[in-house]
């Protein structure tokens, strides 16, 4: 059973920010907590928030979620300006949030049935009977359909935050916050439960948004931000350790200064054939095809790539003549981002962490050969 959400339409993009800025104020003191922040969110995708302690990750979930005001800038919830909304308005906008704490914070007096009811409570026309079938519902989903009647005390911990989704999921919200979701959970379990969350999202067409130091669970996230002193940026580091997860976190650190983003429009040529190779190109978004051509034959897309760390430029890098064996460009109908690494800092990375090396060098093979089986001789 299903309870559509009130006055709510279909929305493709249910967050759109753009140029949001926070502020706090102490006495005359005035602190910068977010700076120029540009963000979408679409919907059944799983967007990922990294930032150290302090940088303005709590700031921003709580606008998205209307727990605060909007100050300056533009903040959209699915299509609806938030920017001068009343607290009527925020009200009603947070009933079709779902929200998932780090500390669960269930009720210990509630069964767990009771407690994933307490987000119908103000859902109109929810009746208690209904309530009751769609809190069971969810919950059975959740894995925890035999323990309905069970206390939070009695349950585990990886068995709360199951709760704590069954109950941000259960009035069918089309965009769900998360904070810190697995960080009262071990390793194993912090897995399996943010891909239950994200498949069960999904299902519903939701967007989710997630914040986070659980850098393990970073390869389930369809886009990965960072935010440093209230800016918001490429998550460089971390889409460098999912990559090449051998580097060490001082090889990190040291490659990560020289790395920028780059933007190219669907049809633009990243790499030309033949061209001298001077960059290492790591997708973050988008997709791109490797296109190859020998003398006297026409050009052929030998390969198309579309995950995040798909990586390539590594051939020509690698290879004596430092000229690139093929051509790439973007492909699809969207924006390909990449993340680009200079010759000299690629050099180092290799030299200086062999478990790269070898990765690297076994994708120039594999590319090289399927080069060759695709591009007929003259």
């Amino acid at each position: 059973m299903k309870m559509k959400n009130h006055k709510i339409k279909p929305c493709e993009i249910p967050v759109e920010i753009r140029g949001l800025c926070h502020n706090y104020q102490t006495g005359r003191l005035i602190t910068e907590a977010l700076c120029g922040i540009d963000l979408v969110i679409r919907s059944r995708t799983s967007v990922f928030l990294t930032g150290c302690s302090g940088s303005g990750k709590t700031t921003l979930i709580s606008l998205i979620g209307c727990l605060r005001s909007v100050q300056h800038g533009s903040l959209k919830l699915f299509g609806q300006e938030m920017n001068g909304a009343g607290q009527a308005q925020l009200y009603r906008m947070r009933r079709l949030i779902g929200f998932v704490f780090q500390h669960f914070n269930l009720l210990d007096f509630m069964t767990i049935s009771q407690n994933v009811q307490q987000s119908l409570r103000f859902q109109p026309g929810c009746s208690g009977r209904k309530a009751r079938l769609m809190s069971e519902e969810i919950l059975e989903r959740v894995g925890l359909g035999d323990r309905i009647d069970s206390y939070p005390f009695e349950i585990s911990g990886g068995q709360k935050q199951r709760v704590a989704i069954a109950r941000a999921l259960v009035h069918g919200p089309k965009l769900v916050l998360a904070d810190e979701p697995t960080a009262a959970l071990d390793s194993v379990t912090g897995r399996e439960i943010i891909e239950m969350f994200q498949k069960l999202a999904k299902e519903q067409n939701s967007a989710v948004l997630v914040v986070t130091h659980n850098t393990r669970i970073l390869d389930n996230a369809d886009e990965i931000f960072e935010l440093d002193d209230g800016r918001l940026g490429t998550a460089a580091r971390e889409h460098l350790s999912l990559a090449l997860p051998p580097l060490t976190d001082c090889e990190l650190d040291e490659i990560v200064k020289y790395t920028f983003l780059r933007i190219y429009r669907p049809g633009q040529t990243i790499i030309c054939q033949g061209g001298p190779a001077e960059f290492f190109y790591i997708l973050l978004k988008g997709e791109v095809e490797i296109m190859c051509s020998r003398q006297g034959s026409n050009e052929k897309i030998t390969a198309n790539l579309n995950r995040r760390g798909d990586f390539f430029g590594e051939t020509g890098l690698m290879h004596k003549d430092n000229l690139y064996p093929e051509s790439v460009r973007a492909a699809g109908t969207q924006d390909v981002e990449v993340l680009v690494i200079n010759q000299d800092s690629f050099q180092k990375m290799i030299h200086t962490s062999e478990m790269t090396h070898a990765i690297i060098r076994d994708k120039k093979i594999q590319r090289m050969k399927m080069i060759n089986n695709h591009i007929p001789t003259s």
